[in-house]
């Protein structure tokens, strides 16, 4: 796991001091590597790596990565599970290795098999390789987008970079705040992949790979769909049955490392059936175990409890989370993110910096196995009880008169459900009830779950109750999940691994019907029958969600800090928020617990503080190009 940037100019336009930007922006990024950083360029590309080993820990796998032979360079960010197979494939094609690393595997399979190596690789990556005979440049980001990448294309130049601070140091132009993914944030407390915070920069599409040439000219391709649902069938025992055995495969695939492997353990099922199967690989596994003081979100009873009857270690991490340097710390980095769980999953994986390398996590489980219990709310009510009643939920929820809040509570998930079927349970937002007048002077609805529900809903015609799944993939869990877990740990120096999300896994799970997948209605009845295998009973521990009460916070000096970034009046000018109006909010929040409030005006608190030591930090990066030049 790793962090890269590069610079590639066609036209041999590269700047005289472009070895001291790149050693800025290695800088700025160091934390996704810290044991070993390097750069190359000649009169048309840089490229730039920061290192944290994981397999072949010797200087001889550092990058940018050389191969004269095959006159390719690689600057690579992930994990190749698979490569001992490949570099098997590969040794019978003549070719010769001199490390023991993945990158070097994934290098020769691209020099044999073109843009296919990204069909035939199994992992999580985001990597850049430059073919010096061709002068072109060949990108390509993971399946579902567990590493960032992103991306200008500015006139005759292209910019990459693992994060955007690094992305901003390399990059010589304006940044200009995109309003739309502001609202973005607002709506849902994230930003979907289809932009970013600025209008220039652009997310690097999962399971697509991109091939500039030498006159600079654009080749996309998209290697990897998720496979559909299939009519028949499944009896669940059977299903369960090559469940375990194909997890049981990949999570074997995960632990392999050449540094110490530890799994992330919370009171719920995903984190725990990681866990347990892990357990049978490597009897010696250590699980984490994050403790707060806060008896609303802390899990340690049930996390000890499933530690206890697996026999492993069990490391219990105390955190505090209500300080608001947190937030600024991670922030200086990334986009902005209002996930509150980033604040714990930050804190979690810097306490344990130095014991371990490697995580693994419970991630992509709710999107594999239940979807949240929205298909099966979908099923309960065959998709909506009444004609067009998608657009009266829609007409309800954007009622901002006397009686809104009131009629907002009453169209919660099974009345939207019940009424307007999946166009009406997608076009609940935090803005609805006519608060995006009250939040915003100007702006625009984004609406993106809506939008992105009529793009799927043909691909799904016939198996409408999973189209929840897709949304899932394409929106929450690469926008929010997997770039919260990816910036958050990795601002700690350690890499995190998601078994659920290995391609054959999630593709053999999504071909299942939900009637076989949760015969009972049980929401991810697969893998709660799976983990109580482990416990010798159903598992009933309470999951409290890996959060925070932010919202107890902002009643207190969270709310102090808010108000005064409010009345100072940047975030008007720059994001166009209506400070009376969230003054407002505020108020109301002090006076009782609003907890629809309390998302809102987090949100708002993550980009003031963005606005303060990211955007405005800009200036500083202004003022090196200008000592530079």
């Amino acid at each position: 796991m790793c962090g890269i940037l590069g610079i590639y100019t066609p036209d041999s336009s590269l700047p005289n001091e472009t070895v001291d930007i790149l050693q800025n922006a290695l800088m700025k990024q160091k934390h996704r590597g810290p044991d070993a950083d390097g750069y190359w360029l000649n009169e048309k590309v840089a490229l730039g790596h920061n290192r944290l080993s994981i397999i072949d820990l010797t200087h001889a796998a550092d990058q940018p990565f050389y191969r004269e032979d095959l006159g390719l360079r690689i600057s690579f960010n992930g994990e190749i599970y698979n490569y001992q197979i490949l570099k098997e494939e590969l040794l019978k094609k003549d070719y010769h290795f001199k490390t023991n690393s993945d990158t070097e595997v994934l290098l020769a399979g691209y020099h044999a098999f073109g843009s296919e190596i990204c069909r035939k690789i199994t992992g999580m990556y985001a990597f850049a390789i430059w073919d010096e005979n061709k002068d072109s440049l060949f990108l390509a980001r993971d399946r579902f987008g567990e590493k960032p990448l992103f991306y200008i294309k500015k006139d005759s130049g292209f910019y990459f970079a693992s994060e955007l601070n690094a992305l901003r140091t390399i990059y010589p132009g304006e940044l200009n705040i995109n309003q739309d993914a502001v609202v973005d944030l607002l709506e849902m407390m994230y930003i979907h992949l289809h932009h970013t915070i600025y209008k220039e920069v652009s997310n690097f599409p999962p399971a697509h790979w991109l091939k500039i040439d030498s006159k600079g000219e654009f080749e996309w391709g998209k290697y990897y769909s998720y496979s559909l649902p299939e009519k028949e069938k499944i009896d669940f025992l059977e299903l369960k049955k090559l469940t375990k055995e194909k997890l049981f495969k990949v999570v074997e695939k995960q632990l392999h490392a050449d540094v110490p492997v530890a799994t992330f353990l919370s009171a719920g099922v995903d984190s725990g059936l990681i866990t347990a199967i892990a357990s049978e690989i490597k009897p010696d596994l250590t699980a984490v175990t994050m403790s707060t003081a806060e008896e609303s979100t802390d899990e340690t009873a049930g996390a000890t409890f499933l530690a206890k009857k697996l026999g492993i270690n069990h490391e219990i991490v105390p955190v505090s989370t209500d300080s608001i340097d947190h937030l600024s710390n991670i922030l200086s980095d990334i986009q902005p993110l209002a996930d509150a769980s980033l604040i714990p999953s930050h804190l979690v994986t810097n306490k344990v910096q130095g014991k371990y390398k490697v995580m693994l996590s419970g991630d992509g489980g709710d999107e594999i196995f239940g979807s949240y219990n929205r298909p099966n709310l979908y099923q309960k009510y065959s998709g909506g009880l009444f004609p067009l009643g998608d657009k009266i939920v829609q007409r309800g929820l954007s009622f901002s008169g006397k009686n809104s809040e009131k009629l907002r509570s009453r169209l919660n998930d099974k009345n939207r459900m019940k009424f307007g079927g999946w166009g009406g349970f997608f076009s609940s937002h935090n803005l609805n009830s006519g608060l995006m007048g009250k939040v915003f002077l100007q702006g625009k609805p984004q609406n993106n779950q809506v939008k992105l529900y009529n793009e799927l809903k043909e691909r799904f015609s016939g198996n409408e109750d999973k189209l929840s799944f897709g949304i899932d993939f394409e929106s929450r869990l690469p926008g929010d999940f997997l770039f919260k877990i990816d910036s958050a740990a990795m601002h700690s120096s350690i890499e995190v691994r998601a078994p659920f999300l290995d391609h054959q896994l999630v593709d053999f799970l999504m071909k299942v019907p939900v009637r076989s997948l949760m015969p009972n209605g049980i929401d991810k009845e697969l893998s709660k029958s799976l983990l109580s295998d482990y416990t010798g009973k159903p598992w009933e521990a309470p999951k409290k969600g890996f959060t925070i009460p932010y919202w107890k916070y902002l009643q207190g000096d969270w709310g102090d800090i808010l108000e005064v970034y409010l009345r100072e009046g940047k975030s008007q000018e720059y994001f166009s928020f209506n400070t009376k109006g969230l003054l407002d909010m505020l108020h109301e929040l002090r006076k009782q617990h609003a907890i629809h409030y309390g998302r809102i005006l987090f949100a708002v608190l993550v980009m003031e503080i963005w606005l303060r030591v990211f955007h405005l930090a800009s200036q500083k990066r202004s003022a090196f190009y200008t000592e530079l030049s």
